[in-house]
């Protein structure tokens, strides 16, 4: 971070590792599916969770096959949107060739469930901060009120930090109060007397 930050702006709008099918044989959710889902998309397709649907057992997956085909195909989905070569980020979301094919063939023939013997353990997720204890928390002065209905354009909100001095920042998590209703962060630093991000 640069010397003697002091806003960080907020744009809320604010979510596949498995053992390859033998050749020519159709992957299955419980063997094939489901290890790649809880690499890469069960963290926000959960309960409780920004994304609109759970994927964490094969009832809840099977009804979206379709879509889960089509967005993989977009690569829109795990989103990725860092313009950088497979390997950058040690937190990158992209999918091997070899998830996406799993994932395209098992939608496109059917997804079939397999033996649920075969179903890898759920994934646990932390209660609580999951990057452990911040040093430094920053907070809304006030929450922002959600409507019941309709699409909400992006809302830029400046939280100042009162740093004084250089930081390092070395993890940053947001943790919105409704996490079913904020579906991504984008976060941006200004220096002192830097010119404000306009919401347009």
């Amino acid at each position: 971070m640069q010397k003697g930050l002091h806003f960080l702006t907020f744009i809320t709008c604010v979510s596949i590792v498995a053992a390859m099918a033998q050749s020519g044989e159709t992957p299955t959710f419980s063997r094939d599916v489901a290890p790649i889902l809880f690499k890469n998309c069960v963290s926000c397709h959960r309960p409780g969770e920004m994304a609109p649907m759970s994927l964490l057992t094969y009832a809840q997956a099977r009804p979206f096959a379709r879509s889960i085909r089509e967005k993989v195909e977009l690569g829109t989905m795990p989103p990725w949107h860092a313009e950088a070569p497979a390997g950058t980020f040690l937190n990158e979301r992209q999918l091997t060739s070899t998830e996406k094919g799993i994932l395209v063939r098992w939608a496109s023939n059917g997804a079939p469930e397999g033996d649920p013997k075969d179903m890898p353990p759920v994934p646990s997720f932390p209660t609580g901060w999951t990057i452990g204890t911040p040093d430094a928390i920053f907070t809304m002065a006030k929450p922002y009120e959600v409507p019941a209905s309709g699409e909400i354009a992006y809302q830029f909100v400046q939280i100042p930090t009162n740093f004084t001095e250089d930081k390092w920042a070395q993890a940053i998590e947001i943790r919105p109060g409704v996490r079913s209703v904020v579906h991504h962060v984008l976060v941006f630093a200004s220096e002192p007397g830097g010119t404000p991000r306009q919401q347009s």
